[in-house]
Formats: structure tokens, sequence, C-alpha cells
């Protein structure tokens, strides 16, 4: 019997409309699921230099490996495709999800869905258990994401059926499009869905998963729920916290680095009318409730209704983005918000190539008739709609913009594309990667890039002292995470936000510790529940053998915690062998000459640049810790063998994609 995985892959070809079955269990044991599951999936199924709208390219759905077990906090979905918002070297583009849907899909028996081929007409995809068909969709083509869940949901008649779908941005093929579910998206992967006039995939599943050991689910949980409450005590003590202001506490008064992808001020925001719209909290008002993800007793997704609005999720985007643009207005941020939502859009991704717009509007490059009659001054609502809606529906300058911002800048000319800061055509997250050399690097190396998830240094501890409602760092705790700095990587610096010591191997633990999550399928807030840092630092528990003795309970593998990064590594690895085997090498992974030249210009972290030596002895000691040649950026065929993956190793070898034998003989 198998435990904990449904132990089956639906594979669907929309050219034919023919579906089948594939089994999953020993893939599982390899890669557990969700993202290390599409990662594999994706390997076998693509080929070097496919493109996004390539007919036989892949789009695969899949649940992590502990959905559905009972297990509080693992609900996760992963979404994969060939992404068309990056260059060839950022082939592989992800995403993960909450909600129900990924319990839904082992429910209904299955772990992943990899769908291929391009319909003739809109079509969505509906499963039930053993009855999976390919209908027709084009009752709900051009619709929104909300419109579309709802009328999808009436018409297989069931309103426990889970719907993931793109909307008008997916449909016309927007870079920026995302697929969807439940007010749950980021990362844009919707175009090539849209490509295959897929709509959505609605699941509704009835059947059991069998876990190993139900008695030591139930126990786990209740560890679970009160750690969690004890958690939320200590923090609470640190931060008011209240609906809406918790971004704006955490981030203003304790990310010294000023996390807002603003690089030409982060002193603007101690403007009174700044502070004042978030510390009165418009919203809050309006405030419904928190809602969850399945089988969660720890909703943490504000629920809103705004008169004349709607009902949308208040996610951290709206409470983060406004600072790029200048924003006091957050009546409009939460009604671009829900906007984006339904259109199908990642918000950060609309927010940054608006800010850039604003800059180059400000200093005089580009006026109102280069961009529709739409003015970009700093703080303008009505630039942030009208590029969502435009780019949404190919519309003016949003045509262009709709095949990404680089695609655009070179319509504008030489000053756009000089003051485009990205990687490989990839825009950046909102990180002041000046202050911040391992995030810098987490973002350079990473395989998907712009990844919250996958190349955020979290181990960061901000010491910042109390202030005006912050009480500071409680020493016991900054004295704890330092000591298990020193433990774990050498030096207490590893986890100081502008040091550049121990960056390298304490980046690749928390790499490996976000594969093992994604692959569970584990939000990253109960994967390490128990946080030793403050309020607004990233700093977390330290052992994940709390996710060892979970996988064990659901699927009866018993691994220590050093096993189950192994895991992670592998997963971190499969996907560089993607990336790797598309062209990406040494040399393209950096950031634009603008972080290394000119220094932050104000705020707490006024005239810090990033240190191009220190931060290329980085990337030396990350490539040798990971195995890597640290002259060329490839994989050595030992370090795959070891993990698992010598059948990668043989392919990359034929495509001459591993590591120089002399490399591997100096090592």
């Amino acid at each position: 019997m198998v435990y904990g995985w449904a132990g089956k892959t639906l594979q669907v070809d929309l050219s034919t409309g023919k579906t089948s079955t594939a089994p999953w269990d020993r893939d599982g044991q390899r890669f557990l699921g969700g993202r290390g599951g599409n990662a594999w999936l994706f390997w076998k199924h693509t080929r070097v230099g496919m493109g996004p709208y390539d007919p036989d390219a892949p789009v695969v759905f899949g649940s992590g490996a502990l959905a559905g077990t009972g297990l509080i906090g693992a609900s996760r979905m992963e979404v994969t495709v060939v992404s068309a918002a990056k260059t060839e070297t950022h082939s592989i583009g992800n995403v993960g999800m909450g909600g129900h849907w990924a319990p839904e899909l082992k429910y209904a028996g299955y772990d992943n869905i990899v769908v291929k081929g391009r319909a003739e007409k809109p079509v969505y995809l509906y499963v039930n258990n053993d009855e999976v068909e390919v209908r027709d969709a084009s009752g709900v083509w051009g619709k929104g994401t909300f419109e579309t869940e709802t009328l999808l949901r009436e018409e297989v008649g069931d309103e426990d059926a889970q719907v993931a779908s793109i909307g008008p941005a997916g449909e016309n093929l927007a870079v920026q499009a995302t697929v969807e579910h439940g007010y749950r998206s980021g990362t844009p992967v919707g175009s090539p869905v849209g490509y295959k006039r897929l709509k959505a995939v609605v699941v509704r599943g009835t059947g059991p998963v069998n876990v190993h050991d139900p008695d030591a689910v139930l126990e786990l949980n209740r560890q679970l729920v009160k750690t969690v409450k004890d958690t939320k005590k200590r923090m609470g003590e640190a931060i008011p916290r209240g609906e809406g202001k918790d971004a704006y506490l955490q981030g203003f008064l304790v990310g010294d680095a000023g996390v807002v992808g603003n690089y030409e001020s982060h002193a603007w925001r101690d403007r009174p009318d700044v502070k004042k719209a978030y510390e009165d909290n418009y919203i809050e008002e309006y405030f419904v409730k928190n809602v969850g993800c399945f089988g969660c007793p720890f909703p943490c997704q504000p629920l809103y209704e705004v008169p004349g609005e709607g009902v949308s999720v208040w996610r951290c985007y709206p409470t983060y983005w406004p600072w790029k643009l200048w924003m006091t207005d957050l009546a409009s941020a939460f009604k671009a918000t829900r906007m984006m939502s339904d259109l199908g859009m990642d918000n950060k991704e609309v927010a940054t190539a608006v800010s850039w717009l604003m800059q180059l509007y400000n200093e005089g490059h580009l006026d109102s008739r280069d961009l529709d009659g739409v003015s970009f001054e700093r703080g303008n609502p009505e630039a942030l709609s009208e590029t969502a809606r435009k780019i949404a529906y190919r519309e003016g300058f949003g045509d262009a913009l709709a095949d990404g911002p680089l695609a655009l800048a070179k319509k504008l000319g030489k000053k756009a594309e000089d003051t485009l800061y990205h990687n490989q055509g990839l825009t950046l997250r909102t990180f002041e990667f000046r202050a911040e050399p391992g995030t810098a690097l987490g973002e350079v190396i990473s395989a998907r890039g712009n990844s919250l998830r996958a190349t955020t240094y979290h181990v960061v501890l901000w010491d910042k002292p109390a202030s005006e409602g912050y009480a500071g760092v409680d020493p016991r705790e900054r004295d704890a995470s330092y000591e298990w700095s020193r433990k774990m990587f050498g030096t207490e610096k590893a986890i100081m936000a502008t040091e550049y010591e121990g960056k390298p191997a304490a980046l690749i633990y928390e790499m490996n510790g976000a594969a093992v999550a994604d692959s569970l399928g584990y939000c990253t807030t109960m994967i390490r529940p128990g946080r030793t840092g403050a309020p607004g630092s990233q700093f977390g528990d330290t052992s994940y053998q709390f996710a060892s003795d979970r996988l064990k309970a659901a699927t009866g593998v018993d691994v220590d915690e050093a096993t189950l990064f192994t895991y992670g590594e592998r997963v971190c690895n499969l996907e560089r062998a993607i990336v790797v085997r598309d062209g990406r090498t040494r040399t393209m992974e950096t950031l634009p000459d603008f972080f290394f030249k000119t220094p932050i210009p104000d705020g707490a972290q006024a005239g810090r640049v990033l240190d191009r030596g220190l931060f290329e002895k980085m990337k030396d000691e990350y490539y040798a810790l990971r195995g890597w040649d640290p002259e060329t950026g490839m994989q050595r065929e030992p370090t795959l063998s070891k993990l698992g993956l010598a059948d990668v190793a043989k392919e990359l070898r034929k495509m001459k994609k591993l590591a120089p034998e002399r490399a591997e003989k100096e090592a």
C-alpha cells in the first residue's frame, strides 16, 4: 500500500483530448512531490530550448507530498511551466499556492497532472475522481478569475469543487499573467496555460489518502497548535498587531535596508503623510475575517469587503508595493489588488514596471504622449490601474509591456533600457541588495530567480533597537540566534544582513530547506513555527526535524533532518541542471552595475554598495560547497550521482553541459 502519496500522475493531451495515468510512487520517493516532483516531470517532458508556446511544452500541476494527509499546514500546490517571463536561462517558472486545491487532487486519486498539447478552442479540465473530461470553456473565456470560479462550480454542480484558473491576462499571453486559486497566486506562469487555451483545472475528489501512522499525525498536530500559539503570544509582545498594519510596522520599523525596491530614496517613507497612510489603517473598518487554507486553524489571509469595490484578500503585496510607487492612497491599492487578481496578474510584476515608468516620467525621459495619455506622476493610482488593464488586454503601450518590460524598454529607447534593472531579463524583487549581500547572491544563483521562496536569504537577524511602536530584539533570543549561527556556519556574521562572511553556507541551508517545504507542500510559517528572532526579521527555528517527523507519520519514510536535507539538495540540483541545460553559466549570475556602483542615497544604510570582489568570492564559495565547478558554474558528475541523479548527469554529459574533466580532477 502507498502511504501519503496517491501514487498516480494524470497525463492529459489537449490536442487529442486523450488522458492516461502513470505511476508516481517511485518518483515520489525521490522527489517527494510539489516543487520537487514538478521539476522532475518538467525535466522529463522538456527539451533544450523549448519555448513556452510550444504545444509539447508541459504545464505541470502538483500537490505536495503531505497534502491531504490531515497534517496542519500541508495544503500547498505547485504549478510549473516553461516560463514566458524569463530568458532561456530562467527557463523553469514555478509558483506555489495554498488553499484547498492540492488536497482535493489527492482525494481524486492523483499526485500531479501533466498537461501537453493545445486545444482547438477554449477548454477546462474537469477531474472528479476517476472521471476526467476536457470540457468546453467558451462560456467563461474572457471572464475574470472570480466569476470563472463561481460559474464553473455551478456548471459541475458542486460547490466543493476546487478551481485553478487564468484570467484575461493569461488568455492574451501577457507574461505577467498568473494562475489563481481562491485569491492565491504570485509569479507569472499563466501565459503558457493561456496558450494551450486551458482556462481552468477543476478538481473534486472523495477518495481517501492512506497515512502510515494516523495517531502520530494527530499528536503532531496537537504539538503544532501549542507551538504556534506560544510563538504568536511571544511575537505579539514586540509589535502591536492589526489588520493591514503588520507589513508597515515590520518594514518601516525593523527592516533597516528598506525592502521597497525604490532605489532612489528610502527616507521618503518617513514623511508624515506616508506614515499616516499606514498608521491610520483606513481599511480596517472593512475587514471581514481571516481566511485560511485547507484544515488550518491559523487563518492568515485578511478578507475585506469594500462598498462599491467588492471582496478581496488583502495580501502582503498591496502593503509592500505602494512604497515603490510613492502611493499613500491605500483605497486605490485595495482596488488595484482586486482588479489584478481578477484579471489574473502578478501584483508585484505590474507594480515594478509602473515604478520604472514613473522614474522615467519624473526625470523627463517620458511624458503622457508616450504612454497613451496616462500621467505617471509618482503616487498616481491611475498609472497602476491603467497599466494593469492595458497589459491584460494588450492595448496601447500595454501590448509591448505584455511581452515583458524589456520589450517595452527597447521601444522607448536607451534610457529606458539603462534604468530597467533586471536579472537576465527577469525583474528584481523588492529587496535592497546593496545592503543584503546574501539575498543578492540568492537572487542571481536561483534557478527560477525573483522568488521569495527560493532565493530570499531568510536567516537574517536585524538587531534593531527599540523605538516607538517596536519593543526591540529580545537580547536572549538575539544571543541564542548568534550562538546557533556560530555552530552552524562558523560565524555569527552569517545571520547579519549586511555582512558577507558565512553567507554561502547559510544560503544553501535556506535554499535546501525551502525546497523541502515546497516539495512536502508545507506552509513555510508552519514548517519552522518557533521563530527566535524579532518580528520583521527573517530568522526562524533551527531544526527541520519537525518536517522529518511529519514525513514519517504520513508516508512511513523514516529520515533524520540531515537526510531530509538531501531531498532539498536533490531538488535544487535538478533545477540547476534544467537551467544549465538551457544555457546558464557563471558569468550570467550577477546583478546590474547599478548595485555595485551607486550607493544607497539615504536612510539607515546610506552609502552602501555591493562589493564586487566579495560578491564574486561568495559565488566561488557557494559553487564549491554545492560541489559545482567554480569556474563555469556547471555541475560535476559525482555530485549528481551522489544525489541519485546519475540519469540527469548522463543527459547533461551528452549535451556537454557538465563541468570539464579538468575541473573535476582539480577538485
